[in-house]
């Protein structure tokens, strides 16, 4: 699979997990890096919604994998549930992000699925400019 890379990184989306209470950012990359020897750069936690008939309120956690750890990470990723922002964009699961989430993460990556034929364009996310 090609996957969306800039500045030497790939987004991905870690589905359904919130960050303990008192926890932040820092203790995820922390997580990564002594359980996996994964070095990634933590982006935010968001909260999906309802939209299209799939369920909304979960938690996600979006990180850039850094280049260093990609084939590494790919090897846990299935494992921990993990997903590449490419993945959530070809499964048209990028509606359940508010527009500043879709435009900050995954809207390069949408018009490049578009041009590889794998999203058609009545599946491009509707921004409300």
């Amino acid at each position: 699979m090609k996957l969306m890379k800039q500045e030497n990184i790939v987004c991905c989306v870690w589905p359904g997990v919130a960050l303990p209470l008192g926890k932040n950012g820092d203790d995820l990359v922390d997580y990564f890096e002594q359980n996996y020897g994964v070095h990634v750069e933590y982006l935010e936690q968001v909260k999906t919604f309802s939209v299209r008939g799939m369920k909304g309120g979960r938690v996600d956690q979006i990180f850039n994998v850094k280049e260093d750890s990609v084939a590494d990470f790919a090897n846990i990723k299935s494992r921990i549930g993990a997903l590449y922002a490419k993945e959530i964009v070809q499964r048209k699961e990028h509606y359940k992000y508010i527009e500043r989430v879709y435009l900050r993460y995954f809207k390069q990556i949408e018009n490049e699925v578009v041009k590889e034929g794998d999203l058609s364009k009545e599946d491009v996310y509707q921004t409300l400019f």
